[in-house]
């Protein structure tokens, strides 16, 4: 019997794009009809080495690693904006946010709340991949405004952009634990761009009236983005 292939996600080369180029034009199509055909799909895009990505990810770890009481200092009157404990229903996950966090005092103001006597490492490491993330997520917006011909609205839609960095762990589940870290949702801002540390635990539904699950492969140098509820609303 012949195998079946497994859906994959579109992918779709981000890397040296100019604006108002051929090339820019042609990507800013795709980008769109991928956004309304799939809702999401893998973006390569250079500038995150694994040299930096290792750094981002024990940056990450060192993060995790330090006690509830003082993971709990991280509030946010916004929900899962804060530090998100693991509790009975949802044991495998916590995660925390990093608001702002394209601008470096606000990455410098969570480490010292998170240690005392501050963090440049992970100030440092934080910063660089929240403005990595961030250019990448502006060329999808600018791409995705002008393909369906209102760009003019773009510079004014994006003076309203909030950045919220949020960085999750999920633990491995026990052997009684079911290995589902999260509720399946959907998310609220306009994109959502993520990225993982060699787990492929990602599964993402393409179309809403088919029951189908996809696992995300992340290739190397590479992000998933995906449209979301304010995406669908504001654009389709």
């Amino acid at each position: 019997m012949a195998s079946v292939s497994q859906p994959r996600l579109p992918v779709i080369n981000m890397e040296n794009l100019t604006p108002g180029t051929e090339s820019w034009d042609m990507t800013s199509h795709k980008v769109r009809r991928t956004l309304e055909e799939y809702g999401c799909f893998v973006a390569v895009y250079g500038g995150f080495s694994q040299e930096a990505k290792k750094q981002v990810f024990d940056a990450i770890k060192t993060l995790f690693d330090l006690p509830l009481e003082t993971k709990i200092k991280n509030t946010s009157d916004k929900p899962f904006h804060g530090y998100v404990a693991p509790f009975p229903t949802r044991p495998l996950f916590e995660g925390t946010g990093i608001e702002y966090p394209t601008n470096y005092d606000n990455v410098q103001s969570f480490a010292n709340l998170m240690w005392p006597s501050g963090n440049e490492n992970f100030s440092k490491t934080m910063h660089s991949y929240a403005n990595l993330v961030s250019q990448l997520e502006n060329m999808v917006r600018k791409m995705v405004f002008e393909s369906y011909g209102v760009e003019k609205y773009y510079e004014s839609h994006n003076e309203s952009v909030t950045c919220l960095l949020k960085v999750m762990k999920y633990r491995p589940a026990k052997a009684d634990e079911s290995n589902l870290a999260t509720a399946i949702h959907t998310d609220k801002p306009f994109l959502t761009i993520l990225n993982q540390n060699q787990v492929d635990g990602l599964e993402v539904q393409i179309k809403e009236d088919d029951d189908e699950w996809v696992t995300v492969e992340f290739l190397p140098s590479s992000f998933v983005v995906m449209a979301t509820d304010t995406f669908m609303v504001n654009l389709l």
